[in-house]
């Protein structure tokens, strides 16, 4: 039987297409490091490396979140411990005043050097990170603490923090306005999603499923008239500097000093549990991000598996590409027309 020149020319082609085709794929495969590039080359390796990849840039959201609320954290350390050092650095300001070399003039110097440390305090109180309080409970525009400028009293969310109570029942610092208690504002408790399994209740965060990452710097410096201070007067930091500011130039400083030294020193007792406290969260974020890290690297070594060359046996096969490519080459000078062969190679 005669074969036509036209189907002997088509069948070549084809041939020589093929031939082409594996040469520039197995390239293609060697250049990328990748076995595929859409699923359809691969359903099964495909779907898997797809699934994977979600995991992955899961973890790699939780690790970003755990650093951002690690170095937050670390910022809310830092203000405690400094507010802290200003209360040594008063401390040590009272025993000077208390010492009868000091003399009237001495101990007014030292009022007005404590006055400068409040500010400091005021200061820390109102820490940023980014665009985050702190110590601010889930205020966010304005500064959570200021000072009233009539009474000099310290303020929180625009509240008298001496007029501040916790009530347990409900979890919330209140106060009382005209007779009717109320929560004070832009206190909530705000919390991130590192991976725990995050729950809601209605819509409420169930807290065991998150990490908290606010503090309300309520609970670090004192609230109300509770009767734990010595005076049985407002019991927070702020004001208690004001108190030990006008004691050292009051007649019976001794005898007042004395009474608000004792009451800073218990103040300087709680904030190292506090320090404590932020210092054992920065350590389980730590952890936390090491354990993330770990899992991104898993799923990275998981999708260069699926999707990984075997470089020997690619070669290998490049090399018989390469051959079978040449051979058809050299078969279409004996069977095409020179013109067409001139066009082909």
């Amino acid at each position: 039987m005669r074969v036509a020149d036209s189907t002997t020319q088509r069948n070549y082609l084809y041939y020589l297409d093929q031939a082409k085709t594996n040469y520039a794929t197995t390239n293609a495969r060697i250049a990328s490091g990748a076995r595929f590039t859409t699923i359809s080359d691969d359903v099964s390796a495909g779907t898997r490396v797809l699934r994977v990849r979600a995991d992955r840039a899961k973890a790699e959201e939780y690790l970003n979140t755990v650093k951002a609320v690690n170095e937050q954290l670390s910022v809310t350390e830092n203000s405690i411990i400094a507010i802290n050092s200003v209360l040594q650095a008063v401390h040590t300001k009272i025993l000077k005043a208390e010492n009868a070399t000091t003399g009237d003039s001495g101990r007014e110097t030292l009022a007005g050097e404590i006055k400068n440390l409040q500010s400091e305090v005021l200061q820390y109180l109102n820490t940023k990170y980014n665009n985050t309080y702190v110590l601010g409970g889930s205020a966010s525009a304005n500064a959570p603490f200021t000072v009233d400028e009539t009474s000099g009293a310290l303020k929180y969310n625009g509240v008298e923090v001496s007029k501040i109570y916790y009530d347990s029942a409900s979890g919330n610092y209140m106060y009382d306005d005209g007779g009717m208690s109320k929560v004070v504002p832009m206190d909530s408790d705000i919390y991130a999603d590192v991976g725990l399994g995050l729950r809601m209740v209605g819509s409420d965060v169930q807290s065991d499923t998150a990490f908290k990452v606010s503090y309300s710097g309520l609970e670090i410096i004192g609230i109300s008239k509770d009767g734990t201070a010595p005076t049985g007067e407002s019991n927070n930091i702020y004001d208690l500097l004001t108190k030990i500011r006008e004691a050292m130039t009051s007649s019976d400083y001794l005898t007042t000093l004395g009474a608000l030294d004792t009451e800073l020193t218990a103040k300087k007792d709680t904030f190292g549990k506090f320090i404590t406290d932020v210092g054992t969260k920065t350590s389980y974020l730590e952890t936390l991000e090491e354990s993330l890290n770990t899992k991104i690297d898993s799923y990275t070594s998981q999708i260069s598996t699926l999707m990984g060359v075997d470089d020997a046996r690619e070669a290998t096969n490049q090399t018989l590409n390469d051959y079978v490519l040449k051979a058809v080459l050299s078969m279409g000078s004996k069977i095409l027309p020179l013109s067409l062969m001139d066009y082909l190679n």
